[in-house]
Parts: structure tokens; C-alpha cells; sequence
């Protein structure tokens, strides 16, 4: 049997608006969805855990930071360079 807490929490009116619309949209009470919602987040892995494969991938790389921002900053230009066409 799992025990259950109440917890009283403020947020922004618009952010109220969005989780009924989503909750609705779920086929869901507001409470149960945002539930499910504070659950994921808790449960979820943390950002660390997400990126510690890229992390580890740019270790092995062998390239220094400068040569990854540069990397990123002319991926970027050719980006922007493409859509302008």
C-alpha cells in the first residue's frame, strides 16, 4: 500500500491554465495529472544523468572546449545561411 502526502503548491495562473488544459486534454483530474507530472520529474533522471553520455563521448574526443564552440558557432552559420536561402 502506497501512503499518499498532500502538498500545497503556488504557481502561475498561466502554468494553471496549461496543466488543466493538458490534464483535460490527458482525460484526467487536474490533481492526478499534476501528480503524474511531480512524480516523472522526481523519479526521472537529472540532467546530469541525461548528459553524461555526451559528456563522456566529447571526453574521448580528444576536443579541447574552443574547438567544440567553434564546432557549434559555424554548425549555426551554416544553419541560419540555409534558411535564408
Amino acid at each position: 500500500m502506497q501512503i499518499m502526502t498532500d502538498v500545497l503548491i503556488s504557481i502561475p495562473d498561466q502554468i494553471a491554465d496549461k496543466l488543466r488544459k493538458q490534464a483535460s486534454a490527458n482525460g484526467q483530474p487536474l490533481d492526478a495529472y499534476t501528480s503524474k507530472l511531480v512524480e516523472r520529474v522526481v523519479q526521472g533522471p537529472t540532467l546530469d544523468e541525461l548528459l553524461a553520455p555526451i559528456q563522456a563521448d566529447f571526453a574521448r574526443s580528444g576536443m579541447t572546449e574552443d574547438e567544440l564552440l567553434s564546432l557549434g558557432r559555424d554548425l549555426l552559420e551554416k544553419v541560419r545561411a540555409e534558411k535564408k536561402e
